[in-house]
């Protein structure tokens, strides 16, 4: 893991080196762009003075050239810039994942759910979350699927496409790092991206009536026919009003349309802009598997890119962006250009409205599965499982929790295979029980979303992932954390009614109520289990639970344990065979100042 570190820290150090040179780049062209400016002034108003018309307009349209190119290039260099800038914080961000560190990640919290399988006690979303340890996508529909992903089951031939897929992205890192780099110089807000959708779905204006398609491109002969007539004929500038007034009485009618198509695309660009990048980038790169080959193809339908047709969108919306420029409305008056740049954007809209959903089904799945090859790449001792054809199979060595730092993360090795079957895990306070269940389940949802696990190896089967482990009250409806826990099982059981595989992990069993209850309870709940398409571990106090393996072959007890040497407890987070030996609560009782006293003889 040292060795991954020190990479992206030096990566991320040269990207630095190229924004520092980029920024001094940005800055002279800056200073070339005003000086280009006051040299045309100062030579225009020389000249004005010597009644050289002719040459002021020579010089006008070498400044218009010059400046044209200087304002091109700056632009460039800024893009480039930017995207340097988020480079050079992907890989910062790289490291902080592999120390295992969160702050400043997209965590989805939104997609928490209480209600869940298994998201909330697994800590798939929210802080320090599976979620921000894998995810690299970049766009909100790139981050949605791959949330997806975490939170379905998916057949075996899905997971194994994707885990061919993302090894063959894994060595890819500049075209990966690109990727999710030209996805975030996308700024734009959520509602206004939501707002381009909606004008996707819009109806046209212009397109759907004949007058108003041509009207401009009619009232552009008119006026320009009008201005030559008033420069070389006796007609009166006073003429060039009627035009004007026309034109107004038009653009009225549809100024309504005019202000809605701007406000709703006005984010347009920005979007475009970052997505043209995303698509150029994934037209221009060769895959081998032909997964991957076909969501490339989605941008590419009949041959023609559609980095093309977004490339021709945005140079529309980009006029259209200019109706916050008073020169954009002088021109307007004259030559109607809100009915020709509208008219050409609904004619967009018709040819490519169907394609555009295709186009980010591609980006996102493409995004997703380079955010499993990231986290692939960024944890080389992780190993792909394999997903076994037979049912009820957990097998796996060297497990170990993903979310925890790799000098604290303690492996075990753990098998469980059949119907019905279920280990009961006893142990002492703190020794890892829970952190252990959630070790297999948290690697169980890596597998099914594509994704390696810590692991030296795993081999399990197709089944749905089922928790109950942070069940807690709800004093607006009434709920102790006790009955919380007993409508968490009723949701375990009805699932088991449709006879799909689940695999439960439940914790600290009935642990609300009377140890009486809580036994009978528990020992009826694992009896009922046996006879069910589940299988799963089931943590206890309850060393009495550890009884019903006897005799029975669908039972199995491990333990964690500890050991108390002089005043300390020590923990070694191993998984053993059997029922636990050792107790540990006095112990911690009396560490926090709780005068515990002996038992009578």
């Amino acid at each position: 893991m040292q060795d991954k570190i020190k990479f992206f820290n030096a990566r991320a150090d040269s990207f630095e080196v190229q924004i520092k040179i980029l920024k001094e780049r940005f800055n002279a062209l800056s200073i070339w762009r005003i000086a280009t400016f006051i040299l045309f002034l100062v030579a225009a108003i020389v000249m004005l003075n010597y009644n050289e018309a002719g040459f002021i307009l020579l010089l006008a349209v070498i400044f218009v050239v010059v400046f044209g190119l200087l304002v091109n290039r700056h632009n460039k260099v800024k893009r480039e810039l930017e995207t340097t800038k988020q480079l050079a914080q992907i890989n910062r961000e790289e490291t902080s994942r592999l120390h295992r560190k969160f702050d400043g990640l997209d965590d989805e919290a939104g997609f928490a759910d209480d209600e869940h399988p298994y998201a909330h006690d697994l800590d798939v979303f929210g802080r320090s979350s599976l979620f921000q340890l894998v995810n690299r996508a970049a766009t909100s529909t790139g981050k949605q699927l791959l949330g997806s992903w975490f939170s379905e089951a998916f057949s075996r031939e899905t997971i194994v496409l994707r885990q061919e897929a993302a090894k063959e992205l894994a060595p890819l890192l500049d075209w990966r790092q690109k990727l999710q780099a030209f996805g975030r110089l996308n700024k734009s807000e959520k509602e206004k991206e939501e707002a381009f959708f909606k004008w996707l779905d819009g109806k046209d204006m212009i397109q759907n009536s004949w007058f108003n398609r041509i009207i401009p491109y009619l009232m552009i002969v008119f006026s320009c026919s009008l201005i030559l007539a008033v420069l070389f004929t006796p007609l009166t500038g006073y003429s060039l009003f009627l035009p004007i007034i026309i034109n107004g009485y038009l653009l009225m009618k549809i100024v309504k349309y005019s202000k809605t198509t701007y406000d709703m695309t006005l984010s347009g660009v920005q979007m475009l802009e970052a997505t043209q990048q995303i698509v150029h980038l994934i037209e221009n790169q060769n895959f081998n598997h032909g997964y991957l080959n076909t969501l490339r193809d989605k941008l590419m339908p009949q041959g023609l890119v559609a980095s093309e047709k977004i490339k021709a969108l945005r140079k529309i919306f980009d006029m259209l962006s200019q109706r916050s420029n008073q020169m954009y409305h002088i021109l307007n008056s004259i030559f109607l250009l809100d009915y020709i740049f509208l008219g050409k954007a609904e004619k967009w809209r018709s040819n490519y409205r169907s394609e555009i959903p295709h186009w980010f089904e591609a980006i996102a799945e493409l995004e997703s599965l380079s955010s499993i090859a990231a986290f692939s790449y960024a944890n080389e001792a992780y190993a792909f499982p394999k997903i076994a054809e037979k049912p009820f199979i957990f097998h796996g060595t060297n497990i170990g929790h993903p979310l925890m730092p790799e000098d604290q993360v303690v492996k075990n090795d753990f098998s469980l295979d059949g119907k019905g079957k279920a280990c009961i895990v006893t142990g002492s306070n703190m020794a890892g029980k829970s952190t252990f269940l959630r070790t297999v389940g948290v690697n169980a949802v890596l597998a099914f979303a594509g994704a390696p696990v810590c692991a030296n190896d795993l081999e399990l089967s197709e089944f749905q992932v089922f928790t109950s482990m942070r069940t807690k009250d709800n004093l607006e409806e009434n709920i102790s954390s006790f009955y919380a826990e007993l409508l968490r099982l009723k949701m375990l059981l009805k699932r088991l009614d449709n006879q799909q595989p689940v695999f439960y992990l439940l914790d600290e069993i009935l642990k609300g109520t009377n140890s009486k209850d809580r036994h009978l309870g528990a020992e009826s709940l694992v009896l009922q289990l046996n006879n069910t398409a589940a299988f799963g571990l089931i943590s206890t106090h309850d060393l009495e639970l550890g009884k019903l393996e006897n005799g029975n072959e669908l039972i199995h007890n491990y333990n964690f344990s500890s050991e108390i040497i002089g005043e300390e407890i020590v923990f070694d987070y191993k998984l053993r065979h059997g029922i636990c030996q050792s107790t540990n609560a006095s112990q911690l009782m009396k560490k926090i100042g709780i005068q515990i006293k002996p038992k009578a003889n």
